[in-house]
């Protein structure tokens, strides 16, 4: 099993960095595999809404400009993994940009493969689970919103399925500053009960 980490935070420590190493640390004890994604680290580009709104996202589920910012070899990553961890820090009651720029990438190339008559073409997300997590550290406001829009993007993606015992959104821990301790030992014991799962 191989678990895809996806972080939406620019820091390397922190709050919401401690969920990246808690993830990395856990799945590695289980003797899995997993690969994070920084985010932040990366020069994505924004969408383009190529040509009349829907380039090549719509009609071949890759973006045009994907292999110039490295987008379409991240969708690979996305491929290949068996479930996914989404951490991201709240700004302005919403993930953070880094993870914004690429979930909404990522939703146009596989959202769309549900209108596709090419019956090979399933989104990466379809029959696979996926632990969500919010960091609102500072007031702690905001975790509610920011877990909703990656819940409306993995529905999109069919990657929201009932029941949700090995696929869909398996788990989703909120953060912040007063509860961060003890919703570690909850995130480990969730990455644990989902890779028991499969």
């Amino acid at each position: 099993m191989k678990i895809l980490i996806i972080s939406g935070t620019p820091k390397t420590d922190g709050i919401t960095y401690s969920f990246v190493t808690a993830a990395e640390e856990t799945i590695a004890e289980l003797g899995l595999e997993s690969e994070t994604l920084h985010l932040s680290q990366l020069n994505l580009t924004q969408c383009k809404m190529c040509t009349d709104g829907w380039g090549v996202c719509y009609s071949e589920h890759r973006c045009m400009y994907g292999d110039e910012d490295g987008f379409n070899a991240l969708q690979e990553k996305v491929r290949d993994a068996d479930a996914y961890i989404y951490i991201s820090p709240v700004y302005w009651y919403e993930p953070s940009e880094a993870m914004k720029l690429f979930v909404d990438k990522l939703r146009r190339c596989q959202a769309t493969k549900k209108w596709d008559a090419r019956e090979q073409e399933v989104s990466f997300h379809k029959n696979k689970p996926s632990i969500l997590v919010s960091n609102a550290g500072g007031g702690g406001g905001g975790n509610l919103p920011t877990l909703s829009y990656l819940e409306r993007a993995l529905l999109h993606m069919e990657g929201d399925e009932v029941p949700r015992n090995t696929s869909g959104i398996f788990d989703c821990i909120t953060v912040n500053r007063w509860n961060h301790e003890y919703k570690l030992v909850a995130f480990k014991a969730a990455i644990k009960a989902m890779a028991a799962q499969k």
